[in-house]
């Protein structure tokens, strides 16, 4: 799983890289030691019309929003119900009831200059590595997302609405399998477009192609091992990412 990654490119530059039309609202920071629960950036194509059956239509809108990473499905009790739902496995969401439905239509990309993976050794001892895409490049994970309703809160308050998401894992890529049996679905130039579309229905023809792209990229990555300091939320800075 990836429960740690870094965005070490501002927000500036992700419109640029993304050909983003437009940023919504405040949105996260760089930063070296992103964790479960915190905000996160995510990209979506949003339709500007809907059928009368709420299908997306029309032309489409690329947009940056920021979104709690921990899906809540819609029929959750809130945020506080259970683990944070940070990962998603590509090989069972079809079937399991917090995200079959976004799926179908409420799906993203996360941005991420790169994630930690801690190899575990038969003793028992945890070595951290760094995989990124190298100074230059970004990641683009795979994501869903969802928007939950706290109903408890006024009608005008802003904040009865909360957006949050999840990345997908899949089998690892054979060639980063010496650090980890699961790695994040990183989408190719052939499977961006498709799976941020919301006029394309998730399905599984759908997820098998981006875990093929995903192996494409997985097997160009770069990695290194970095100090155990990763694993402290408080920490936050460029040397975590440092090769030891």
């Amino acid at each position: 799983m990836c429960g740690r990654f870094v965005v070490a490119r501002s927000m500036g530059e992700l419109l640029t890289i993304f050909e983003a039309d437009e940023i919504v609202g405040e949105m996260p920071g760089i930063s070296y030691n992103v964790a479960p629960t915190q905000p996160i950036a995510i990209l979506v194509d949003r339709a500007l019309e809907r059928d009368a059956n709420g299908v997306p239509v029309g032309d489409l809108r690329r947009e940056f929003h920021s979104a709690r990473w921990g899906l809540v499905p819609r029929w959750s009790k809130g945020p506080s119900e259970g683990a944070p739902l940070i990962n998603g496995r590509i090989e069972t969401i079809l079937e399991k009831p917090s995200f079959k439905e976004a799926v179908v239509r409420r799906r993203c990309v996360i941005p991420a200059s790169g994630y930690y993976e801690w190899h575990v050794a038969a003793d028992g001892s945890k070595q951290p590595f760094y995989i990124h895409a190298g100074d230059d490049g970004v990641f683009a994970l795979a994501g869903l997302y969802e928007w939950w309703l706290d109903s408890s809160k006024a009608k005008d308050d802003p904040s009865r609405w909360l957006l949050s998401a999840t990345t997908l894992t899949k089998h690892t890529a054979p060639e980063l399998a010496h650090i980890h049996d699961r790695n994040p679905v990183l989408l190719n130039a052939e499977t961006f477009d498709a799976w941020i579309d919301p006029h394309i229905d998730g399905d599984r023809d759908l997820l098998e192609a981006i875990a093929e792209g995903s192996d494409q990229v997985a097997g160009e990555a770069l990695f290194h091992k970095v100090g155990s300091d990763v694993g402290k939320v408080r920490i936050n800075e460029p040397d975590l990412i440092r090769s030891i």
